[in-house]
């Protein structure tokens, strides 16, 4: 087993231990013992398993290995007759402790999640970030906000952790830009070649077999034509999105400088930068 894998993470390891489990359960529920004791029996080797699926010493589990397939042994015994075998069953069941005899605790499902947590509410066009900002006066201190970006989309934080709405808009735009990126790879790397080749299959028919199949005279749309039409409003959809989020990041920074502008007119210490120094308001000229 290689070291820097878990055990449980190892695959011959973990089909190892679920064969035992299961070949444990099966003879103990058709092995010829009282009720209770079968029943003490099936409970200790849950509880057991369930104890030790997480260990990683090579010695442990060697021990525990040894022992569950000591116990499939003698239950294999019990059914051809071995009074031995049932003996020692007898008497191990009856020096297990109460607690591993006792049937282990039924695991319950994770609740729901609370839909009210997924409804985000968004501010109307009037009152968004980019419409109203800068304040020409608030009534009390003004905060600056900070022009900040995750992954080349712009944002405005103002505060600590960010609202869970700015948090969604994100997000779905990291997916839609994510998208583009993998349909704009496929296109490039599978379509498009396949595409080409279609269309030297369509050439071959035609010139050795005569074969003139939709598009093969004129030539006006190919395989690799439609292909590269697709690849084309690819590009010209991340292209839209990267200068919008351009233009938006430009607006933001001017929002930023002119908040930045009347904090400092208004008497209060604008800090930025790693070294923490206050911005004059002799730079902002």
């Amino acid at each position: 087993m290689p070291r820097f894998l878990p055990p449980k993470k190892y695959t011959p390891h973990r089909l190892t231990a679920i064969a035992l489990y299961r070949a444990l359960l099966s003879q103990c529920s058709s092995a010829p013992l009282p009720t209770d004791d079968r029943t003490s029996l099936r409970n200790a080797i849950r509880n057991k398993f369930r104890r030790n699926r997480k260990l990683q010493s090579t010695q442990q589990l060697a021990h525990v290995f040894r022992a569950g397939y000591e116990v499939l042994h003698r239950l294999d015994g019990t059914k051809t007759g071995d009074t031995t075998s049932l003996n020692s069953l007898t008497s191990l069941i009856s020096t297990l402790p109460p607690g591993l005899k006792r049937a282990p605790p039924v695991r319950r499902p994770p609740p729901p999640p609370d839909p009210a947590k997924k409804i985000f509410t968004f501010p109307p066009p009037e009152r968004a970030v980019l419409n109203v900002r800068p304040y020409a006066k608030v009534s009390g201190r003004r905060h600056v906000p900070i022009l900040a970006s995750a992954s080349s989309v712009p944002f405005l934080r103002f505060t600590k952790p960010q609202p869970p709405a700015l948090s969604y808009i994100i997000r779905q735009k990291l997916k839609k830009r994510i998208k583009l990126f993998h349909d704009r790879v496929l296109l490039s790397n599978y379509w498009i070649p396949l595409g080409r080749q279609e269309d030297e299959w369509d050439e071959l028919l035609e010139r050795e077999f005569g074969v003139e199949l939709m598009g093969s005279r004129s030539r006006e749309m190919r395989w690799v034509d439609s292909m590269r039409k697709v690849l084309d409003e690819n590009n010209a959809e991340h292209n839209a999105m990267m200068a919008n989020d351009m233009a938006t990041a430009r607006r933001m920074t001017r929002i930023v400088e002119e908040e930045t502008r009347l904090a400092i007119k208004e008497g209060q210490t604008v800090v930025r930068g790693r070294k923490r120094n206050p911005i004059k308001s002799r730079w902002l000229t």
